[in-house]
């Protein structure tokens, strides 16, 4: 590595999502094509790259080197694979010319083969649609094949899909690898692969920041709410989805570095529930930003890493691949099981931080990759007071008692602020009196909710007795 440069990545943030994902599409591409002993981490909210591209080189090799990682979906409506699709943009890579498609068309050509095998003229559904998915990824070409398990993991109960990619690689009516192949053939000339007048101004805007006016009127799906337009997005009422090219293409590069990462959780509730990497079910608490009610239309959450030392993409894989957090003997299984995991550094050590994101529902029944807060890793001994609420399982029971339906406001405030005040404590790394403090009150009104109401006795036992560690602290 003595010969690497540091390139500072200052248009790749950990927020929003897209951003993020960015980061991470620039370092697997340059560690795949360009450098394998590529170097990344983040500092001062940018992605900092470690690799023998200068920055001259780095724009060089993507605006005339790069290869788009084949992204296809034609298990979903509106993938260009079917008659009543948008099919410009895959008919175009299709039938192009340039050597740097070469992967994208044989991709292409394979996925038409099993459609077509299929006798499919439009999307499949249930059985047909299960079938084709294992058909995709069992006879698929090999640099296909990373994408498919980004989208979808198959299992024995039929197709799951990770909440960071929707539900199979589009949210709804948009189909994100249909939008990659669009934004792909806006930015390179498809006969030629030669980069288009615009290529190198929104290149530059996407990796540092430098300001343009050729950004896209299109759609960026759930990974960056600020760009996604609408009510107050600019001035007047409302405002158009502004996307810069190179955001989407880069950010669906990184996506890809999450295939192959889900395990299976053995224990819990629900056997054989699947676990994504860093994913975890949504809790409306620890944050002003969003209510217990947000809960039940809310996919999911995933704190996504932020490490500040210098790591290869193959150590980033392996990080991302375990993807394990747990609280104790079990694993994580909201948000605030991350925290207080996070707090007793239940997680890798190399991980000085993560970004919490959750996938709610907003704008209609659009979904978007909600940023929460930014979480630190470092050991807090405060974190160890909520143990004791684990005995007898009270703190679950009492959690889920104030989410059941029909339950009073009262009971779900309670619930709410004991939530917050239990993130808060295990943030505060000094113990300081007042967070202890704020916990107990809430944990008498809780004491004093159970023993006005027989109907909640019955589901939940009394606070069980908390040590003489409270009263110290």
């Amino acid at each position: 590595m003595a010969d690497h440069t540091i390139v500072h990545l200052n248009g790749c943030r950990p927020t929003p999502l897209g951003s993020y994902l960015k980061a991470l599409g620039v370092f697997r591409l340059v560690a795949e094509q360009v450098d394998p002993d590529a170097r990344g981490w983040w500092d001062r909210e940018g992605f900092v790259l470690s690799s023998s591209l200068t920055r001259t080189d780095l724009e060089a090799f993507l605006l005339t080197d790069y290869q788009p990682s084949p992204v296809l979906a034609p298990w979903n409506g509106g993938s260009g694979f079917y008659p009543k699709d948008n099919t410009d943009a895959i008919e175009a890579l299709e039938t192009s010319g340039a050597g740097r498609f070469r992967p994208f068309r044989r991709a292409i050509h394979a996925m038409r083969t099993l459609v077509a095998d299929e006798g499919l003229e439009e999307r499949p559904q249930k059985e047909v649609k299960e079938r084709l998915l294992l058909r995709c990824r069992s006879e698929g070409p090999g640099p296909l094949v990373p994408w498919i398990d980004a989208a979808v993991v198959l299992t024995g109960d039929g197709p799951k899909y990770p909440p960071l990619l929707g539900t199979g690689g589009n949210d709804g009516r948009l189909d994100f690898t249909n939008n990659f192949m669009q934004r792909v053939v806006e930015l390179f000339d498809v006969e030629s692969g030669d980069p288009g007048q615009d290529a190198p101004a929104v290149l530059r805007d996407a990796l540092f920041a430098s300001p343009t006016s050729a950004l896209r009127r299109t759609a960026i799906g759930q990974f960056a709410p600020g760009a996604a337009g609408g009510p107050n997005a600019t001035t007047g009422y409302s405002g158009d989805s502004l996307v810069n090219p190179w955001d989407f293409v880069l950010m669906l590069e990184g996506a890809v570095l999450f295939a192959a990462s889900t395990s299976r959780r053995l224990e819990g509730t629900a056997p054989g529930t699947l676990a994504f990497p860093f994913t975890v079910r949504t809790t409306g608490s620890g944050t002003g930003t969003a209510a217990i009610q947000d809960e039940a239309t809310a996919r999911a959450e995933t704190w996504m890493p932020i490490w500040s030392q210098p790591t290869s993409v193959h150590e980033l894989q392996a990080l991302l691949g375990e993807g394990r957090v747990a609280v104790g003997r079990r694993q994580a299984r909201d948000g605030l099981d991350f925290a207080r995991a996070v707090a007793k550094l239940g997680v890798d050590r190399g991980v000085g931080g993560f970004q919490r994101y959750a996938y709610m529902m907003r704008s209609g029944k659009a979904y978007l990759a909600t940023p929460l807060n930014r979480i630190s890793v470092r050991r807090n001994p405060s974190a160890d007071l909520i143990d004791q609420l684990d005995e007898d399982d009270w703190l679950r029971r009492f959690r889920s008692l104030g989410r059941r339906d029909g339950q009073p406001a009262r009971l779900t405030a309670i619930v709410r602020r004991l939530e917050d005040v239990l993130f808060a404590l295990a943030q505060d790394r000094q113990r300081t009196r007042g967070s202890v403090q704020e916990v107990l009150i809430v944990l008498g009104e809780a004491q004093r909710y159970l023993r006005s109401s027989p109907k909640s006795r019955e589901l939940c036992n009394p606070v069980p007795p908390l040590g003489p560690e409270w009263m110290e602290a």
